[in-house]
């Protein structure tokens, strides 16, 4: 009866094509594994299209699905152990909590699959491709991702112990806090963007001390529109801001350089904001510090000391790059960052007090418990960054602000916020 009923289903589709409609895939999806395994032996020249198919929370252990497409599916905390995944395509997939225990995805295809906390143990990912994948608390123990491409994939806090990784490319790829214990290193592609479970940056010698191979990333030139994307706006700006003691609130002018300062009437020093808003008619200089840039990427402690003990340096850092860096704990304040860009970086607990960050690329960065106070972040993008807990009193955005929301920063959400709104 089963044979009758699935070339019934399938009988349409197969008289024109390879492939069935999404929905015949899902229905014969809902029989069970055994009849879909058995239809995919009947029928071997069908590609499943599963793609976008809620699947979540389901008992799908031992599966065949191999070169099935199932891009934008959710599988989140769907069983898929001992399942055959080998050239499946996963881009987009949601399989946070999934349990691929022993599963085949030998060759599969999963750019920005969402594996956080999945369970991955003795799993084989051999000539996978995994860019951009989030494996964050993933248990990946015995793992096989031998030869795949990791690039900018997420292992942060992941149990990578005993796993197989020898001649993958993990350039800008996040290991902080990984355990790799045992795990095969051999041969595997670093780049200086290379986030290492220790937290310090890739190197050369680690290379070679692990028998490794380190790839120079070119170095990316300042566009010429960066320059030139700088206002120049002179006009006054009516802000409403708070006192520094009880009371109500006050009105200041901010006029071309001037800014609110603290209350300085106490002899410690004061964290008053520096000039960082003031406009200049002649084109901003965007070239920054390189020995600064390579001093706060390679070793944050070692940065926050040299500022300690050089607490009047100039921080010049205009246009920088610190993508996908670990930058937590990093002292930051009053620091000139303009059209930095800090996507999916580590800025947790940083202190970013009055600094420049106008036009900064904070996208999908974890700025939790990190201190903002006072600082511009007008046409800053926050988009999908993590708040949480952080400090965001007197900071200045504007209506070319993107807030975490995706939102456009306007009066009332930054009131709501403790932060101040100008009109550009």
């Amino acid at each position: 009866m089963l044979p009758l009923l699935l070339n019934t289903a399938l009988a349409p589709a197969l008289s024109s094509t390879a492939s069935a409609s999404d929905a015949t895939h899902l229905e014969l999806l809902e029989g069970g594994v055994t009849s879909w395994n058995t239809m995919r032996v009947t029928h071997p020249e069908l590609v499943p299209d599963l793609s976008g198919a809620e699947l979540k929370g389901k008992n799908l252990r031992g599966i065949n699905l191999y070169n099935a497409n199932l891009s934008g599916a959710i599988l989140s905390m769907s069983n898929l152990s001992n399942a055959n995944l080998r050239n499946a395509s996963l881009d987009g997939a949601k399989m946070d909590g999934t349990i691929l225990i022993r599963a085949n995805l030998d060759h599969a295809i999963l750019r920005g699959a969402n594996l956080e906390s999945a369970v991955l143990d003795g799993a084989h990912l051999h000539q996978a491709v995994l860019v951009k994948a989030i494996l964050k608390k993933a248990d990946c123990t015995n793992t096989d991702f031998s030869e795949s491409d990791l690039k900018e994939t997420n292992f942060r806090e992941a149990s990578l112990v005993n796993a197989d990784l020898s001649g993958a490319d993990l350039r800008a790829a996040y290991l902080w806090r990984a355990n790799l214990n045992r795990a095969k290193i051999s041969g595997v592609k670093v780049s200086e963007s290379t986030v290492l479970d220790s937290g310090k940056y890739a190197s050369r010698m680690w290379a070679e001390n692990h028998h490794s191979i380190f790839v120079e990333e070119p170095a990316q030139p300042v566009s010429a529109n960066l320059v030139n994307s700088v206002s120049t706006e002179q006009e006054s700006l009516q802000v409403t801001l708070p006192r520094q003691s009880e009371g109500s609130a006050v009105q200041q002018q901010v006029t071309g350089n001037t800014l609110p300062q603290k209350n300085t009437s106490d002899s410690k020093k004061s964290f008053a904001p520096r000039n960082i808003w003031q406009q200049s008619e002649a084109p901003v200089n965007v070239t920054f510090d390189r020995s600064q840039h390579e001093q706060l990427k390679s070793n944050v402690f070692d940065w926050n000391e040299m500022r300690k003990q050089n607490k009047d340096i100039s921080v010049q850092l205009k246009g920088a790059s610190f993508d996908h860096k670990n930058l937590s704990y990093a002292n930051l304040s009053h620091a000139s960052l303009f059209n930095a860009s800090f996507k999916a970086t580590d800025l947790g607990n940083s202190d970013l007090r009055f600094a420049d960050l106008r036009g900064c690329n904070f996208r999908e960065a974890n700025l939790q418990q990190a201190n903002l106070e006072g600082a511009d972040l007008r046409g800053a993008n926050l988009w999908r960054a993590n708040l949480s807990r952080s400090r965001l009193n007197n900071a200045v955005v504007s209506s070319s602000t993107i807030l975490d929301s995706g939102k456009i920063a306007s009066a009332e959400l930054a009131a709501h916020r403790g932060m101040i709104f100008v009109e550009q």
